[in-house]
């Protein structure tokens, strides 16, 4: 099985193997909630990193991820590939 959300990533690991099996992230793209009283913000994975951008903006607050893919790339993508020691 192999995960696909914005397919922005450089190392072609959403690209599948033969006979594999394709789940997108497409349609899992809201931001479920945003918490101002602890500056939480809950989005499912395949939100692009910019509807989030913008979501929590208008709450006052501001991611601090910026990707000039923002518009396409995925915050479960940008999750995923962060280092062990960020996240």
């Amino acid at each position: 099985m192999t995960t696909q959300g914005g397919m922005t990533g450089l190392v072609r690991g959403a690209l599948p193997n033969p006979h594999e099996i394709v789940l997108s992230m497409e349609l899992m793209n809201a931001v479920e909630e945003v918490d101002i009283s602890s500056g939480a913000a809950v989005a499912q994975a395949g939100t692009p990193l910019q509807t989030i951008q913008d979501r929590v903006g208008r709450e006052g607050y501001m991611f601090p991820l910026d990707l000039g893919a923002r518009g396409s790339c995925t915050i479960g993508g940008n999750i995923s590939t962060m280092p062990a020691a960020i996240a």
